[in-house]
């Protein structure tokens, strides 16, 4: 029996017409949709960075400018948060400051047992296990010194390297028990030096010179160091070894003296010039109008920092003995013209001097050496709120103008007034020394670019050009305290 089911050949051409009607009606519906997609406005909002019109606004830099708006808005929140911590971790500082300062303030009380021993001093200047890498250059400290022999030693371990020498200057009028412990530390460590023929210094500046320049004699003979630095007893330094290395090597044989006008106080009975002074040992060779000429003269800090091609002109070019006598013999401030006058005498040839020439323009030259805090009008605006001789002495609220300037030492730290900052001052120097601290990076473009510096480099350019307004903010004109 024949199935009912009829079979047929897929012949297109032999299509029934409603087969073909029903393609036609496919294509054109294919058609509308075709163009719906292309030319409809419902597209808008679909993201093609490769058609950055006017109906396609996601563009690449739309969502570009998009994040940075959104990181600038969490680097605002980030700020904001910062700042809360700050005034939290600030808050929590000043109540710390409150309990060591004012009539809390930590003071040093002398260890009369102190144990003098080599071994203990050794152990207390370098303790085992303290590994130092070696310098390029060493330093050389010269200090005048009348008090506070735990305070002394502890300058001396804050500094403390093999390639540094250290010369101490004793006050005849110092009590004995300090020159006996002083004498016991140079004995027991071949890099410090105790002059043996001691002078009698006073605030007036009487003798200061003949100290330093007698420092300068011994040390001389000491290779290994490129700089020295003349200090007194009250001065702190506050650079690691290497630190005062690199600054040092940024200076590059320039000398950091400061440089005000001379005050009146020459004394005009007196002669002033070279061969007057019987300055140079040997005169051979010397121009006659430099010899036969006054010389310059400038008044300044008796801290500083020579260079050794200085302190060797100092002492085996000439003879400053008279100078220095003839200034003695003046009433007041008799110490803050020596180092000033050579290096703005520039036809002495001192290696590393200046000029005069800021001073006939009226302005005082820069030096980084020191950070001394005048006051004439009242004590307000000390951190410590104390002033002694209308300097500011220091205390711990002045830690952070300590780790933050760019100044090599700080006057005046009495530990009979405030020995904490003593005490954390070596602190931050041992962290930055050994551990590897740092707290606050050098500021090269200060160092590099400082009056005193720039001319020692160029001087010799007949080009040159003296500026001497510094083109950085110059410590001085800083926020204190910090």
């Amino acid at each position: 029996m024949r199935s009912k089911v009829r079979y047929q050949l897929l012949d297109p051409s032999a299509a029934p017409k409603s087969c073909r009607f029903l393609w036609l009606f496919l294509f054109l519906v294919a058609c509308c949709i075709a163009y719906f997609l292309v030319f409809s406005t419902s597209t808008k909002g679909i993201f093609n960075p490769l058609k950055p019109d006017e109906r396609n606004p996601m563009t690449y830099e739309q969502v570009m400018k998009d994040l940075r708006n959104e990181i600038d808005q969490r680097n605002v929140m980030i700020s904001e948060l910062k700042k809360d911590f700050e005034k939290l971790e600030f808050k929590s500082e000043l109540s710390y400051l409150d309990s060591v300062s004012g009539k809390n303030r930590v003071k040093i009380v002398e260890n009369d047992n102190l144990d003098m021993s080599c071994a203990a001093i050794m152990n207390r200047i370098l303790p085992t296990g303290s590994v130092l890498k070696p310098l390029k250059h060493g330093v050389a400290f010269a200090r005048i010194v009348y008090a506070d022999y735990e305070m002394i030693e502890k300058q001396v371990q804050m500094s403390y390297h093999s390639q540094n020498t250290f010369c101490f200057a004793i006050d005849r009028k110092a009590p004995a028990k300090f020159h006996e412990r002083l004498r016991a530390m140079a004995a027991c460590l071949p890099n410090v030096l105790l002059l043996p023929d001691e002078e009698s210094v006073d605030s007036s500046g009487h003798n200061i010179n003949l100290a330093h320049y007698n420092c300068m004699r011994a040390l001389i003979n000491k290779p290994g160091w490129n700089y020295v630095i003349l200090l007194q007893n009250h001065d702190v330094i506050v650079k690691s070894v290497y630190e005062m290395e690199q600054i040092y090597e940024w200076l590059g044989g320039a000398n950091d003296i400061e440089i005000t006008p001379e005050a009146g106080r020459l004394d005009k009975n007196f002669k002033w010039d070279p061969k007057s002074l019987k300055m140079f040992r040997n005169e051979t060779g010397i121009n006659p109008t430099v010899l036969n000429s006054k010389m310059k003269f400038a008044k300044g800090a008796a801290q500083g920092s020579l260079s050794r091609g200085a302190v060797d002109w100092m002492v085996r070019t000439t003879d400053l003995t008279t100078y220095i006598a003839q200034w003695n013999k003046g009433g007041f401030g008799v110490d803050e013209q020596f180092i000033q006058s050579f290096q703005v005498s520039a036809d002495l040839g001192m290696p590393g001097h200046f000029t005069d020439g800021c001073l006939k323009q009226g302005k005082n030259t820069d030096f980084v050496s020191r950070m001394s805090q005048w006051k004439y009008g009242g004590a307000d605006t000390c951190g410590s709120k104390t002033i002694r001789h209308a300097i500011c002495l220091l205390g711990i609220e002045d830690f952070r103008t300590v780790a933050a300037y760019p100044n090599l030492m700080f006057n005046k730290m009495i530990p009979s007034f405030d020995y904490s900052i003593v005490e954390c001052t070596a602190e931050l120097l041992f962290n930055r020394t050994f551990l590897g601290q740092e707290d606050h990076k050098l500021e090269e473009d200060y160092y590099t670019k400082m009056v005193n510096v720039l001319y020692h480099k160029n001087h010799l350019d007949p080009n040159f050009k003296l500026e001497c307004k510094p083109t950085y903010k110059r410590w001085a004109e800083r926020q204190y305290p910090l």
